[in-house]
């Protein structure tokens, strides 16, 4: 790999004429670049997400300024949350309703969900706290949408996206056996105390295993569907990107860093790509790991058997929490081979 990440991959341009959009964390950074991108394709309703009302009502007004595009609503979602995930879902779900699906000039509505879940190394993403939120709260909020999602897919005849945001950071750690025995199970050894010091080292290997919690968990999800369910999911690598990098530490310790980075806008192309992208047929696209502009492989330690082992892992670990954190998961349980 260079120095510095090549910059000069095109956005894919789809319409999106008569479909539904739904950008996860749009408020800043890449999140708030592919919500720009997915609006200027016209769709029929692009649902943006914030942290707070306050934060949402502010991104709204961007996303609109900035694209001339009006058909946005931007909802508060606090991944940190179960409650606040329950009640996006809860808000999200009367629009499974059929009347919904097809508009009234015949277009299915296709449902993309790219979770950001602050997808570049920042000081407010390197805590504990990250465990939730580049993991658990977006596990929770796909199984609580994943009804949704396949109803369309079914009834409009085109499959549903899921763009899972990624890294290839995953490639620098793993859960093997020596850190994580099978007698422990992984979450409860990551939220032990000891599992995690404050120094900069560690809280760096805590986002890259967060990252790599992202790569397991979406290939379970699509391995755990029907080979022929109407859904995809992907996980778009964006590359080291210029986002809010650093923006509670004024060491400069970054600056050396940003030089070979991104920009935001740019690493936005790469989620456009994992939620709309088709090249070589959709089947090619189950569970695939996107970066570069390319379908990669994802690392050697995830495509071997202990990596596979604690993939099982991981998938059956997140569905307990994500059970008892909202009882309708149990249902959508029930969807899974």
């Amino acid at each position: 790999m260079s120095s510095t990440l090549p910059t000069n991959f095109p956005v894919l341009q789809v319409d999106l004429t008569g479909r539904t959009a739904l950008v996860v964390g749009s408020n800043v950074g890449l999140g708030f670049e592919a919500a720009k991108h997915l609006a200027r394709m016209n769709p029929k309703r692009l649902i943006a997400t914030a942290r707070t009302e306050e934060k949402s009502k502010k991104t709204e007004e961007e996303i609109k300024k900035d694209t001339g595009f009006s058909a946005v609503e931007c909802w508060p979602l606090e991944l940190t949350s179960f409650a606040s995930i329950k009640a996006f879902a809860d808000r999200f779900e009367p629009m499974a309703d059929p009347t919904y699906v097809i508009t009234e000039d015949g277009f299915e509505r296709l449902w993309v969900l790219c979770f950001y879940s602050y997808s570049n190394i920042d000081t407010d993403c390197l805590s504990p706290s990250s465990l939730q939120t580049n993991h658990l709260g977006g596990a929770l909020l796909s199984y609580l949408l994943l009804p949704t999602l396949l109803k369309t897919g079914r009834e409009t005849g085109h499959v549903s996206r899921l763009a899972i945001v990624s890294s290839n950071l995953h490639e620098c750690v793993n859960f093997g056996l020596e850190k994580f025995p099978k007698d422990r199970d992984i979450f409860a050894r990551m939220n032990e105390k000891d599992s995690l010091n404050t120094n900069v080292g560690d809280l760096a290997n805590r986002y890259s295993e967060t990252k790599l919690l992202n790569i397991l968990f979406g290939r379970a999800l699509q391995s755990h569907l029907s080979a022929d369910a109407p859904l995809l999911v992907t996980l778009p690598n964006p590359g080291l990107s210029i986002s809010e990098l650093g923006r509670s530490d004024n060491s400069g310790q970054w600056d050396e860093v940003l030089k070979t980075a991104r920009t935001t806008e740019e690493g936005s192309r790469q989620l456009i790509l994992g939620a709309l992208g088709e090249k070589g047929g959709v089947n090619a696209w189950r569970g695939a790991y996107l970066s570069d502009n390319e379908i990669r492989d994802v690392s050697e330690w995830v495509r071997s058997d202990e990596g596979r082992e604690a993939q099982e892992r991981v998938w059956k670990e997140t569905l307990i929490i994500a059970s008892k954190a909202d009882a309708r998961v149990a249902e959508t349980a029930k969807l899974f081979v």
